[in-house]
C-alpha cells in the first residue's frame, strides 16, 4: 500500500482521507499512466463495477456511474476471470472493500467488495499477497477510483463520500425557456371539457336538463434530478427557485405568474374535485346544451441548477446539475348552458355553447332561463 498525491478531481473529491492505493507506483515496464476515474463534480456516484483478471493480476476495471454512463476502460478485458457487481446508490451502500497486490507488490492482485444487501464481488489471482488492505468506506457511497495502469492495473484505490448527506439545497435555477415569455404567452394553458349534456326538446316530456357529476383530478408538481437517488436517503431538502407558478387558484381560469418558490419535497400532489352540476329548463322546439369544463395549466421545463450538499460532519461541496420541473394544475370547474330554437343536437356542445353565448354578448340579449354557472 502506498500514499499518493492526487491532483485534479480525485484530489479535490470530498472523500475525507489521504488517497491510498494497493500496488506499485510504477511497474517494471514503466509504461503505466495516472488514473482518476470519477464524476463527483457532476453529482454522479458509482453504481457498478466490472473486473477482468488473469492468473497474474487484475487486468481491467470499468466503473458504471449513477447516470448509467460507463466510465473509461482501465487496463484490458483480458484474463480467464470476469465479474460484475451493480447496486442502487439510493438504497444500497458499500460495506466492505479489501484490496491485495500480487506477491511481488508490482500489480493489483485481487479485489473484494461487499454491499449492504449482501451481494459481493470477489475476483483476482489465486495467491495474492498475504496481507489485505481494508479500505475505509465511510458513507458507503462510492465516488470513483484512482491509480495507475497500462495493459493491466498497476495500482488501485477507491474513493468514498466521507460522511452521510445531511442536507441538499437546490438554487440558482436557469430554465431553458425564459419564464417571462412563457407567462406572457399563456403557454401550457388549455381548456378541458369533462362533461356535456344535449337535449333537442320535441315534446314537453323533457322539462329540464338535470345533471350532477363529479370527477377527481390531481394538482401536482415535481422536481426530477439525479441527485435524488445518487446520495442515499434521509436528508433534509431545500429547493429555492424563481418559477412560473400558479396564479389565482379559486377561479375557473388558470394563470401563470413568475415568483419565488420554496419547497421541502421533490414531489407533491393534491386531489381536486371537479363538479358538473346543472338544473336547466328546456323549451319545446329548442336545442339546449350544457358543458362542464375548466382550464388546465401544464408546465414542463428543463433547467440547470446549483446543488449544494452538506454532510453530517459539516463538510460542504457543490456542483451544477440538469433537472426538470413539472407542474399540472386544474382551475375550478364551471358549467355553462345555452339554447337556440331549432335542431342543433349534432353540433359539438362546446362550440354550440360558445357560439350562442357569443351571439348573446354581441346583441346584448339576456341569457334566457340560463342559470348562474355552478362552480365546482
Amino acid at each position: 500500500m502506498a500514499s499518493v498525491r492526487a491532483d485534479g478531481l480525485c484530489g479535490a473529491a470530498p472523500s475525507g482521507q489521504p488517497l491510498q492505493w494497493v500496488g506499485d507506483v510504477h511497474d517494471e515496464d514503466k509504461t503505466d499512466v495516472d488514473i482518476c476515474e470519477t464524476q463527483w463534480d457532476q453529482g454522479r456516484v458509482v453504481k457498478g463495477i466490472e473486473v477482468w483478471a488473469s492468473k497474474w493480476n487484475v487486468q481491467g476495471i470499468q466503473l458504471t456511474f449513477s447516470n448509467d454512463e460507463l466510465g473509461h476502460m482501465i487496463g484490458t478485458k483480458q484474463g480467464n476471470k470476469h465479474q460484475k457487481l451493480e447496486w442502487d446508490p439510493k438504497s444500497d451502500t458499500v460495506e466492505d472493500v479489501q484490496l491485495w497486490s500480487n506477491p511481488q507488490a508490482t500489480r493489483l492482485g485481487k479485489i473484494y467488495i461487499k454491499l449492504s444487501n449482501g451481494a459481493t464481488l470477489d475476483i483476482g489471482i489465486d495467491k495474492p499477497a498475504e496481507t489485505a488492505w481494508y479500505q475505509e468506506t465511510h458513507s458507503g457511497i462510492m465516488l470513483g477510483a484512482f491509480g495507475r495502469a497500462d495493459s493491466a492495473i498497476s495500482a488501485w484505490g477507491f474513493m468514498f463520500l466521507e460522511d452521510r448527506v445531511a442536507k441538499i439545497s437546490i438554487s440558482d435555477f436557469k430554465f431553458d425557456e425564459d419564464l417571462e415569455t412563457f407567462v406572457s404567452q399563456r403557454r401550457g394553458i388549455d381548456k378541458v371539457v369533462f362533461d356535456s349534456h344535449v337535449i333537442y326538446a320535441t315534446t314537453t316530456n323533457d322539462p329540464a336538463i338535470w345533471v350532477e357529476r363529479t370527477k377527481t383530478e390531481t394538482n401536482s408538481y415535481s422536481y426530477t434530478q439525479a441527485v435524488t437517488w445518487s446520495y442515499g436517503l434521509n436528508y433534509e431538502l431545500e429547493i429555492s427557485a424563481q418559477v412560473a407558478g400558479l396564479g389565482p387558484k379559486m377561479s375557473f381560469g388558470v394563470e401563470w405568474k413568475v415568483g419565488m418558490e420554496f419547497r421541502k419535497q421533490w414531489t407533491e400532489s393534491e386531489a381536486t374535485t371537479l363538479t358538473f352540476k346543472v338544473n336547466q329548463p328546456v323549451e319545446v322546439g329548442h336545442t339546449t346544451m350544457c358543458v362542464g369544463y375548466t382550464e388546465m395549466g401544464v408546465f414542463d421545463g428543463g433547467y440547470d441548477a446549483l446543488v449544494h450538499i452538506t454532510l453530517k460532519n459539516g463538510k460542504e461541496f457543490e456542483f451544477r446539475e440538469r433537472g426538470t420541473r413539472k407542474q399540472a394544475v386544474f382551475g375550478k370547474s364551471e358549467t355553462r348552458c345555452a339554447d337556440l330554437k331549432g335542431d342543433f343536437h349534432e353540433e359539438d356542445p362546446t362550440s354550440f355553447v360558445e357560439r350562442v353565448q357569443s351571439n348573446w354578448n354581441q346583441t346584448g340579449q339576456v341569457e334566457r332561463r340560463i342559470p348562474t354557472a355552478f362552480i365546482g
